[in-house]
């Protein structure tokens, strides 16, 4: 899991008793992925989630005055905690009073929205202890193309289900429409029943491995121009060689980044596009 990374908490309208409680349930989050600190510092930044007092009407104006778009949209993450509850973009509620778990809850799936702090996406890694749920995460991903309207087609192909999960998350929140094969054998199946426009092969895998199967693809005249990424735990420039001779586009090592996996994909996408 990639290192710690803080979030400030700035508060409009709060009581004292419940700031008092609520800086008691952020100190739980000291060590882990996400750490959150109270700060007096109202300026917004990129890692910056406000908290507002929706029972609070001052609290309520005092936000709409500097946190809010002439479009009346919102211009930073807010999280409105009281009884009154507050929709639109951006827009989170919590009741009071404040609870660790919501609160903690509420906090980290604003950091996977509105932040795309997805440390739990780095492929072929792991983190049992992430308070962020595989269900959070596949919600996200699913909400991404909520209409069914694909940008591209794409096929992921590794023996590890974990890995499988986490590209079929990754591609999906990049508007794509996924097929997964867990051997060789299968992706060279599914390669002659569909056109993909973009291939995530794994490197070790039982039965023919992926570079064999990338040299299938590569002769085949239904996938040959289709861009193949290939990802192992393998780093030797031996096996870089060996997957530039099977034909593949780029060669990846896990663990891989979940920011460098999108922008290695869009740049992939657009080369098809061009």
């Amino acid at each position: 899991m990639s290192d710690t990374q803080e979030f400030k908490v700035f508060l409009i309208g709060v009581a004292e008793k419940d700031k008092q409680m609520l800086q008691r349930i952020l100190r739980v989050s000291t060590g882990s992925v996400r750490r959150y600190v109270l700060t007096d510092d109202s300026t917004p930044e990129p890692r910056k989630l406000y908290v507002v007092n929706s029972d609070n009407d001052q609290a309520i104006a005092h936000w709409c005055r500097q946190y809010m778009n002439p479009d009346k949209s919102p211009k930073v993450p807010t999280v409105f905690t009281g009884y009154r509850k507050v929709k639109g973009e951006k827009i989170y509620n919590i009741i009071l009073p404040f609870r660790a778990t919501q609160v903690l809850s509420t906090l980290d799936t604003v950091t996977v929205k509105e932040m795309n702090f997805i440390p739990e996406l780095t492929i072929g890694q792991f983190d049992e202890d992430s308070n962020v749920s595989s269900a959070l995460l596949e919600e996200i991903a699913n909400n991404s193309n909520v209409n069914g309207n694909y940008q591209f087609r794409a096929m992921v192909v590794d023996d590890s289900p974990p890995v499988r999960k986490q590209l079929e998350i990754e591609l999906k929140m990049l508007g794509a429409k996924v097929e997964c094969a867990e051997n060789g054998e299968q992706a060279i199946q599914l390669s002659r029943e569909e056109d993909y426009d973009i291939i995530f092969l794994d490197v070790v895998m039982p039965g023919i491995d992926g570079y064999k199967v990338c040299k299938f693809l590569k002769k085949d005249i239904r996938s040959k121009n289709t861009p193949v990424i290939m990802l192992t735990g393998k780093s030797s420039p031996f096996d870089k060689v060996k997957g530039s001779l099977s034909g593949c586009d780029t060669y990846l090592t896990k663990p891989l980044q979940h920011e460098d996996f999108q922008n290695i994909t869009r740049k992939f996408l657009t080369r098809v596009d061009g």
